[in-house]
């Protein structure tokens, strides 16, 4: 991607059936046979648009947002994450 895409990406969002990963398509619907209670779709984004902050993560981990549907959220990745974002003053509140 070049620094001029980037604001276009910005405000992208990933079709909730995305396909453009075939690898995580299949994972998904690989876990969705095992789990069709789970979110296992493309995950969206959260925050605002003018954060201090950009996290982004590799792919959905696989009890934690493919499960819940939010980054970062229900596995060990989420709770090191946000306790570390508050430790540093990122976020408030709890986690978990």
């Amino acid at each position: 991607m070049r620094i001029s895409d980037s604001a276009e990406a910005a405000g992208a969002e990933p079709a909730p059936g995305c396909s453009l990963c075939p690898r995580l398509v299949q994972f998904r619907n690989a876990t969705s046979q095992v789990h069709p209670d789970w979110f296992n779709g493309a995950v969206p984004s959260f925050g605002t648009d003018d954060a201090r902050l950009l996290i982004v993560g590799l792919a959905p981990g696989l009890r934690g947002a493919n499960r819940t549907g939010r980054p970062f959220t229900g596995d060990f990745a989420g709770d090191l994450l946000y306790a570390t974002l508050i430790d540093f003053g990122f976020a408030t509140g709890t986690y978990g």
